[in-house]
């Protein structure tokens, strides 16, 4: 069998850097929190980078997607859309200042995040059967 390596898509390059950026400002976001002390100018900061996750987030899930159909690819749309949900549910829960659930989901969005930023960046590939053609004859 010979394993043939796909050109990267316009979608497929699109979701590999929003992934990446999702996963970049999600680490920052987790490491951002966890040096808040009520101060405010840190707050305001952890609130726009999070509105900056959520707008890559959506790129990168819907970008995701396209990606997953057209080279048939699995899991990467529900992983996608997983992420973008459960942050959009962090955000609300930052803005109500609930800090336990929001830091709890905040750890899901990270190993989330990176999760699919792991899966954008696997290469596509087609396994194509090339061989012996007298191998498989039933003769």
């Amino acid at each position: 069998m010979a394993i043939t390596r796909l050109k990267p898509l316009l979608s497929h390059t699109v979701f590999r850097w929003a992934s990446g950026i999702s996963a970049l400002v999600a680490l920052s976001l987790g490491v951002l929190g966890s040096l808040m002390d009520n101060v405010f100018e840190l707050r305001s900061v952890h609130a726009v980078l999070a509105l900056v996750f959520l707008v890559t987030s959506l790129v990168s899930a819907l970008s995701g997607m396209r990606y997953a159909k057209q080279s048939n690819t699995s899991g990467i749309i529900p992983l996608g859309f997983a992420v973008f949900i459960i942050g959009a549910i962090q955000y609300g829960l930052g803005e109500l200042y609930i800090t336990w659930p929001h830091m709890i989901l905040g750890l899901v969005v990270i190993l989330g995040a990176g999760a699919l930023f792991v899966k954008a960046r696997q290469q596509p590939s087609v396994v194509t059967a090339q061989g012996d053609p007298g191998a498989s004859d039933p003769r």
